[in-house]
């Protein structure tokens, strides 16, 4: 089973300078506000090229620090007014967010409720095939699941491991 975490990010009207470049402070502070509203998180520390020419193609990247992980956010200038767009290079899972999905896409497999704890950061930037571990608790069983990134919109795809007794 897979689904999908993703928060796009589009921010429009960053300030040109006279030189036509556009503002690097600017698309900081869009970056940094965007990412923060979509993970439900403080503003993150942003850094971006400082010479972005303001002609619709260009591309850059700036580099966001969430959790202590680097997160790559590509961009492209879409307009000769400063206007770009900006999307993350990797995923980005919010782990609560994850928990709950996982927990009721199990209640329909277990046929009951399902408490869900992964062992993952509150917030995990991610390529694809990157795994981490999550226990599954259905009533008083415990069942480990196995829970992979399978794209950069932050999919994830999980693996109910065989059920073992305890000893």
């Amino acid at each position: 089973m897979a689904f999908a975490l993703v928060a796009a990010l589009v921010l429009t009207g960053c300030s040109i300078t006279a030189r036509d470049t556009v503002s690097a402070a600017s698309l900081e502070a869009d970056i940094a506000g965007q990412l923060s509203t979509s993970y439900q998180i403080p503003k993150p520390p942003v850094n971006c090229p400082r010479s972005v020419p303001a002609r619709a193609g260009s591309k850059f990247t700036c580099t966001a620090t969430l959790d202590g992980q680097r997160l790559k956010v590509n961009g492209n200038v879409t307009g000769t007014h400063g206007q770009v767009e900006v999307k993350p290079a990797t995923a980005v899972v919010v782990t609560k967010t994850a928990e709950a999905d996982l927990a009721k896409r199990l209640k329909k497999t277990f046929h009951q409720a399902v408490g869900l704890e992964c062992r993952a950061p509150a917030l995990l930037v991610a390529t694809p095939g990157r795994s981490f571990g999550c226990t599954a608790t259905v009533g008083t069983i415990k069942r480990q699941l196995v829970v992979s990134v399978t794209g950069h919109s932050g999919a994830l795809s999980y693996r109910v491991l065989p059920y073992k007794r305890p000893k």
